[in-house]
């Protein structure tokens, strides 16, 4: 995995957002995983979230999986926006649609750090390739589908020329469903090395309000367990004002709770938050968050007012990835 060797940076007092989008084909959560669910219309419908990007001059960092790389209009849409400098492509890797075809298509495999090497690499390297040989640029950041990374994934993205991984969810465990267990990994940037060569984590942000927010990280994963939100402790320690885990993603959380809770945290010293989603909730029905209109309505609100408080409320800046990887290096 990820480990960090205490290497976690430090980049001064300024809050700082990177925005990232999970760019995927629109899928059924609550069905089986399903090599040929590839549709990608819902690339379509980003231009939605993207003139709220352009409003507050953020750079967002679109991770292009196979099915939205293969699709002529999906592809033409970000390319020519990364071409006017109006977002970055980087990689997002579903291993059950992505080449070669060579394992039995389940939820364990679903996590593409638990295939072997061999197969993880194939698949990684194919899905690279075919981004530089469609947008005419090689992606270096990274970001697992289902933040899947393993015991391999950090070497083959080293071998691959990649310089940022996004992967890590900070203080969770998904050990429950076969997937990796990030409890213990620092909630802000750090660098790894591998053989080397010194790789850049920006972990998904999972902050905290109430009266223990500042020991969050330390305490949440003991009191409420592994699987975090869906336990009667966490339930309890929320209703009593104590401790409340928020996740700094439009998908089901208000903008309301994420200015409370970056609020509460940069008070106590954290001060980079990874904003992120999938593509699939600018679309009407293409995600579990956005079923209807007026689901859609609050996701952009949202959106937009935290963004406003962030940037000029509470005097923070936006950076893209590879901007980060610059600062900190």
């Amino acid at each position: 995995m990820f480990s960090c060797k205490n290497k976690t940076c430090s980049f001064g007092s300024k809050p700082l957002l990177t925005v990232v989008i999970d760019t995927e084909e629109e899928f059924d959560w609550a069905a089986p995983f399903d090599r040929n669910s590839r549709s990608v219309k819902n690339i379509d419908h980003q231009y939605l979230a993207q003139e709220i990007f352009k409003k507050y001059n953020i750079v967002p960092t679109y991770c292009i999986d196979y099915p939205v790389v293969k699709n002529d209009t999906a592809i033409g849409i970000l390319s020519e926006w990364a071409q006017k400098g109006e977002c970055l492509i980087g990689t997002h890797l579903h291993p059950w649609v992505s080449p070669p075809y060579k394992e039995e298509v389940n939820r364990f495999n679903s996590y593409a750090g638990n295939l072997p090497y061999e197969l993880e690499r194939d698949k990684l390297a194919t899905l690279t390739d075919f981004i530089e040989k469609r947008t005419g640029c090689r992606p270096v950041i990274f970001k697992a589908g289902r933040y899947g990374a393993g015991p391999n994934t950090a070497r083959i993205l080293k071998e691959l020329g990649y310089q940022v991984d996004l992967s890590v969810v900070a203080d969770t465990s998904f050990s429950h469903d076969g997937g990796p267990n990030f409890i213990g990994l620092p909630t802000q940037p750090y660098w790894f090395d591998v053989e080397g060569k010194r790789l850049l984590e920006l972990p998904n942000c999972r902050g905290y309000d109430g009266l223990l927010a500042k020991w969050g990280s330390f305490l949440y994963p003991k009191l409420a367990g592994a699987e975090g939100f869906r336990s009667l402790m966490a339930g309890a320690l929320v209703k009593s004002g104590l401790l409340e885990r928020i996740p700094l993603t439009p998908e089901g959380i208000r903008a309301a709770d994420h200015i409370r809770m970056v609020r509460r945290m940069s008070a106590v010293g954290q001060n980079y938050f990874n904003y992120a989603y999938h593509s699939s909730s600018l679309m009407v029905g293409g995600s579990p968050y956005v079923r209807n209109d007026q689901d859609l309505a609050h996701f952009l609100k949202d959106m937009d007012i935290f963004f406003d408080y962030f940037l000029n409320e509470l005097g923070g800046s936006h950076k893209t990835p590879l901007e980060m990887y610059d600062l900190l290096a």
